[in-house]
Formats: C-alpha cells, structure tokens, sequence
C-alpha cells in the first residue's frame, strides 16, 4: 500500500516545493521508493525536476498521478490558494505536513489550511513545519502555536542554501531529517 505525504499550505512561497523535495530526498536516502506528485498548476515540482536533470526520484505532473501512486511512498506538492486541491490531498495522504513562514503575518495565514486540512476529514498524523526562520522567531512561534495545542513538527532556518537549492539535488538533508524524522517513520 502506497505511503502519501501531502506538503499544504493555502499560501504561495513558503516552502511547500523545497519542503516536498526534501521530503522525497529523505525517503531516497531512507532507500524508499519514492515520488512527488505535482499537483500545483505552476508546475513547481516538475520544474525543479527539469532544472536539476537527475533526480534521485521521479516528479510527476498531475496527470499522471496513476503512475505515481506505483511507488511505495508518494510525496505531493500543492497548489496555493486552493482549499479543494488541499482536501483532496489531505484525503489521499497518510500524513500531513502544513507549511508555514515563520512571521508574524504568516501566522494568521496559517488558519485557513488548518480549516481546509479540517474540513477535508483527514485523520492521520499531521504538524506544522515553520520555515525561513530568522532568529529566535522559529522557537518563540513553535511555543505560541503549541500552546494552542497545535503539533509543530520543527523550524527550519532561513538559509542561502534553501533560497539556491531550486533545480538541484538535496545533499545537506539535516535541517529536514531533525524536523521530519518521526513523521516518515
């Protein structure tokens, strides 16, 4: 049975594409069988994958999501501002990673993916990945959404590396290994 992690958030440019080819990265370096599926309209996933030329993993577009679901695990990267697309992936999904930047802003932009994730049924095991953090911003954000009895997988610190990684295969996965390593087990 195929394995799904659904990477969502509703906003655009907080980390769902490096966060779900990372997410893939990890599961390859695992020794998993592993795809994403691109389920964003922009293709962001898929391009990444044309830029780098050799993947470790297949990228597939939307339509092909048959031959995705082949592999034993499958890491889907969505659009934003979509809450069907989000509930759909959340209802194939096993586990849920809802990304966040790590602002104040973002923060209240947060509530209607945790609203789509709700509305969409999903029971499985999900948390929140903060991204871009600068600072001690990262840590004080984690402790306010956990207060508020929301699950925080981790922070993710805003790095030269993420912004340049687009088109290139992962190689320092240890800022997403510390941070996802219980939910991909």
């Amino acid at each position: 049975m195929v394995e799904v992690v659904s990477v969502l958030s509703r906003k655009g440019g907080v980390g769902k594409t490096v966060t779900a080819i990372y997410t893939a990265a990890l599961l390859q370096q695992q020794g998993r069988d592993v795809a994403v599926l691109d389920k964003d309209p922009e293709g962001s996933a898929g391009a990444w994958a044309r830029a780098a030329g050799d993947l470790p993993f297949p990228v597939y577009p939307e339509n092909k999501s048959a031959q995705a679901m082949r592999h034993d695990w499958v890491v889907v990267d969505t659009p934003p501002n979509d809450p069907r697309a989000l509930g759909d992936a959340a209802r194939i999904a096993g586990r849920v990673i809802v990304v966040a930047k790590c602002n104040a802003l973002e923060a209240d932009r947060l509530i209607p993916t945790l609203d789509a994730l709700a509305a969409s049924g999903f029971a499985g095991r999900w948390g929140i990945l903060l991204t871009q953090a600068r600072g001690g911003l990262g840590r004080e954000m984690q402790v306010a959404l956990e207060e508020e009895d929301l699950p925080v997988f981790g922070v993710i610190p805003h790095l030269v590396k993420y912004e340049r990684a687009f088109g290139t295969l992962p190689e320092d996965l240890s800022d997403y290994r510390a941070v996802l390593a219980e939910v991909l087990t």
